[in-house]
């Protein structure tokens, strides 16, 4: 009697330790419910519900790549996943921009194909692969998932972007200083270009107009509108590729969000 007492009293424990873990983790306290689901998993090593709420804690906190560790640590051989931790699993590596490992993975966890299509889809997106993913695109329904909408309309955008080229920036801004930066949409400082390069190169033409060859106001002003023109060069080309970096930037991070969202 006593014996089974204690194992009643063990088991009551356990549920509600149980009972805790879940709480923590739907209350959004991940590091906590972690810290649980591991104490569990360590009664119960064979638990797949629990495995699962464990990865799911460090995904959640943001420990993707802990997730991913603490998945293959779980289940040593791809044979043993549960289609559960399958698409869990590939949904991290997703995330975690872990590609070669979901390249040769994908194929050989039980998922659908449906599924296994739209993962590779993710997968380009975040890869940065645009051509490859306006090519998948059009083969999957908004239906079948809810970020194809959006991942149509960004593959939109990423086909109808055009980069600013450093060269025509800084051909412009040789023959007009600031006209290159003008060109990457950076107004603001087009317009201090103008004015300093031009500023200065009317200080060095004035103090020569009135001096002569030997004039020091003429050869300080001259120096510094010769830097501050080159510099203007310069800065029309590195204008020219923040413009591209900062646009691709933008939609790697309006995909991650609408992947993410739907995970």
């Amino acid at each position: 009697m006593s014996l089974n007492l204690s194992q009643a009293q063990d088991i009551y424990t356990f549920n509600k330790s149980k009972e805790f873990a879940s709480y923590l983790f739907k209350s959004g306290q991940y590091e906590l419910s972690a810290v649980e689901y591991e104490r569990l998993l360590f009664v119960d090593k064979n638990s797949d519900s629990l495995k699962i709420a464990l990865v799911n804690s460090y995904y959640k906190n943001g420990e993707v790549d802990r997730a991913v560790r603490r998945t293959e640590s779980l289940y040593p051989s791809l044979s043993d996943f549960t289609r559960t931790m399958s698409e869990l699993y590939l949904q991290m590596l997703i995330l975690g921009k872990q590609f070669e490992k979901f390249d040769q993975n994908a194929v050989r966890l039980p998922i659908n194909e449906k599924n296994r299509t739209i993962y590779e889809l993710h997968r380009e997106v975040l890869a940065g692969n645009w051509e490859s993913v306006e090519a998948k695109i059009p083969q999957i329904s908004a239906s079948d998932h809810p970020s194809i909408t959006g991942l149509k309309n960004l593959s939109s955008q990423a086909k109808a972007f055009k980069p600013k080229k450093p060269w025509v920036a800084v051909m412009m801004s040789a023959v007009l200083p600031g006209s290159g930066k003008f060109y990457t949409g950076n107004y603001k400082d087009g317009i201090f270009s103008l004015f300093v390069v031009g500023g200065s190169a009317f200080q060095a033409y004035r103090g020569f107009n009135k001096e002569g060859i030997s004039s020091t106001s003429g050869w300080i002003f001259g120096a510094l509108s010769t830097g501050f023109y080159a510099g203007n060069i310069y800065g029309s080309a590195k204008s020219a590729q923040v413009y591209n970096q900062n646009f691709w930037l933008e939609i790697d991070k309006d995909a991650e969000n609408i992947i993410r969202s739907t995970y």
